[in-house]
């Protein structure tokens, strides 16, 4: 598998992650094309400079709104022949993360991830009524966090999601009490599928590395420093919500990539983007307070 390009999903309230997301492919990967896949849906996400400072571009997309993560389905729907890599914005790679992949022929590489059954029902589909959307359908045992994996163009089409998801604006599940609202969900859903009915194959691999509970206190800042290429991992700080990021585990490795980022930028163009990002967190906890106080 030969990735072509790496897509980053973001949208206004993230950017400031995506940032250090994108600081993390370029000191691994300087040349390989990035490609933001924006939801306008709570505004712009601001992502111009820091655009052209990197050498990021936007994928063109018709749909703006995509809400829960859907706009990481889009890459898959490209006319074009290609591989490529979907990351969420609250992700870093630690290391040569695309050479993992360089000589596996499949039509995706997931993260390796077994839930018990109460937590897979929790965020992914319900096992007990799945059979009601598919009677056929057998569970295969595993599931994968779409915040990181690797696909190809040309496998799945928009409606091989029609039998769970709506392709409304923005996307919405047919089924909320069976499969949930997310990107995540129908992903593994339909991949379990096909998988089953040998449309495609899958890879499952080490990927992901959830930091909480000192999961990533394996890897050495110095190695990365040095660029010795031992942790081919992905860090997802996924479903993490702090006020600094010296409050996230393994601030440290965040601190890192977000220096990097800033590198060619001087002191003053770095004060304002701070001060844009803070004024980002503050206008979206105002929002929040207005919606649940007005609107629930």
């Amino acid at each position: 598998m030969h990735i072509n390009r790496i897509f980053i999903n973001t949208y206004r309230y993230d950017f400031d992650h995506a940032k250090i997301c994108i600081a993390s492919i370029r000191y691994w990967y300087p040349d390989i094309p990035i490609y933001l896949i924006k939801d306008y849906g709570k505004g712009d996400p601001l992502s111009r400079k820091a655009e052209r400072w990197w050498n990021i571009k936007t994928l063109k997309l018709t749909r703006k709104k995509f809400n829960w993560g859907y706009g990481k389905l889009e890459p898959l729907f490209l006319d074009s022949n290609e591989c490529f890599l979907i990351l969420d914005a609250d992700t870093v790679i630690t290391g040569p993360v695309l050479d993992i992949v360089a000589n596996i022929e499949s039509d995706f590489v997931v993260d390796d991830e077994v839930q018990s059954k109460e937590r897979f029902n929790e965020i992914y589909y319900n096992l007990d009524r799945i059979n009601e959307i598919e009677d056929t359908f057998i569970y295969p045992g595993y599931s994968f966090n779409t915040g990181q994996w690797f696909g190809k163009t040309g496998v799945l089409e928009r409606k091989d999601f029609e039998l769970t998801l709506n392709w409304s604006d923005p996307p919405s599940t047919k089924y909320p009490q069976i499969i949930f609202n997310n990107d995540q969900t129908h992903l593994n859903f339909v991949i379990h599928l096909y998988e089953q009915q040998n449309k495609l194959k899958v890879t499952r691999l080490k990927l992901m590395i959830w930091p909480k509970l000192g999961n990533a206190d394996f890897i050495d800042l110095n190695n990365i420093k040095k660029k010795e290429g031992s942790y081919p991992f992905v860090i997802h700080w996924a479903g993490m919500k702090f006020n600094s990021i010296t409050s996230y585990p393994r601030a440290d490795i965040l601190l890192f990539y977000r220096n990097y980022f800033y590198s060619n930028q001087s002191q003053i163009t770095k004060k304002i983007d701070f001060f844009i990002a803070a004024y980002l967190r503050i206008e979206n906890k105002v929002k929040n307070f207005f919606k649940s106080k007005f609107l629930s």
